[in-house]
C-alpha cells in the first residue's frame, strides 16, 4: 500500500469512528449559550450518518494529501474540525470560532512538531505566509461585500491557507480559487434548478472547505517548466 493510499484509510477510519461526537457538535456548538458545548447534545442517525460521510471524505483527502508523514495528524485534525463545520455553515450559515480556533490551534502545533520531524521549517514559514495573505485577501473581500462573507470564513480561510502554503504558493491560489469555483458553480445549479434565487444566502463554508482539500489531495496546480 503507497503511503497516500495508507494516510487516506487512516485518516477515513478516524473520522468514521469520531463521527458520533461530530455530529453531537454539530447541535451544540452553534448554541452561543451552551456553555458546555464540547459535550455535544445527543443527534439522530441521519446527522450523524451525513457528519460521518463529510468527515471520511475530508479525512481521506487529507490523507492523501498528507500520506503517512509527519504532516497526517496536522492533516486529521483539519478534517475533523471542518466536518461539522460544514453542517454548522449549511445550516446556519455560520463558522464558529469554537471549531476554527482550534482548528487554529492544532495546525499551529502539529506544524510546528511536522516541521521538526522533517526538518523543514521553511514550509513552515511558507505556511504562516499563506495563512497571512489568504486571510488579508478575503478581509478585504469581506470588507468591500459584507454580505458575501462573514469573518468565520474569513478567518477559516486563513486557516485553509496555511495549509495550502505548505504545500506552495501555487497551491495557495489554486486552493483557494478551487472554493470560490465551487460556490460559484453551487449557486449557478441552485438557481438553474430554481432552489434559491439572486437573494438566498448559499453558505460558502462548504465549499471553502472542500476546494483547498481537492486541491491538495489531487495536486490540482499546473506543473511549471
Amino acid at each position: 500500500m503507497s503511503s497516500q493510499a495508507l494516510g487516506a484509510v487512516v485518516a477515513a477510519a478516524i473520522g468514521l469512528v469520531a463521527s458520533p461526537y461530530l455530529a453531537r457538535l454539530t447541535l451544540s456548538v452553534p448554541d452561543g449559550a451552551d456553555r458546555r458545548w464540547w459535550t455535544g447534545r445527543p443527534a439522530g442517525a441521519a446527522r450523524t450518518t451525513l457528519t460521518g460521510v463529510a468527515a471520511v471524505v475530508l479525512g481521506v483527502l487529507g490523507g492523501l494529501a498528507a500520506g503517512w508523514t509527519a504532516l497526517l495528524p496536522a492533516f486529521v485534525a483539519l478534517a475533523l474540525l471542518c466536518a461539522p463545520l460544514v453542517l454548522i455553515d449549511y445550516e446556519v450559515h455560520r463558522l464558529p470560532d469554537r471549531l476554527v480556533f482550534p482548528a487554529a490551534g492544532a495546525a499551529a502545533v502539529l506544524g510546528v512538531l511536522a516541521a521538526a520531524v522533517r526538518s523543514d521549517w521553511s514550509a513552515l514559514l511558507r505556511g504562516l505566509e499563506g495563512a497571512a495573505a489568504v486571510f488579508a485577501a478575503l478581509f478585504a473581500l469581506r470588507v468591500a461585500s459584507p454580505r458575501s462573507f462573514g469573518y468565520g470564513d474569513v478567518k477559516l480561510g486563513a486557516v485553509l491557507g496555511g495549509y495550502l502554503g505548505w504545500a506552495g504558493w501555487m497551491h495557495v491560489f489554486y486552493g483557494i480559487f478551487g472554493g470560490f469555483l465551487l460556490g460559484a458553480l453551487l449557486a449557478i445549479a441552485l438557481l438553474v434548478s430554481r432552489r434559491a434565487t439572486m437573494k438566498t444566502a448559499i453558505p460558502f463554508g462548504p465549499m471553502l472547505i472542500l476546494g483547498p482539500f481537492l486541491v491538495l489531495a489531487l495536486d490540482l496546480v499546473p506543473s511549471v517548466n
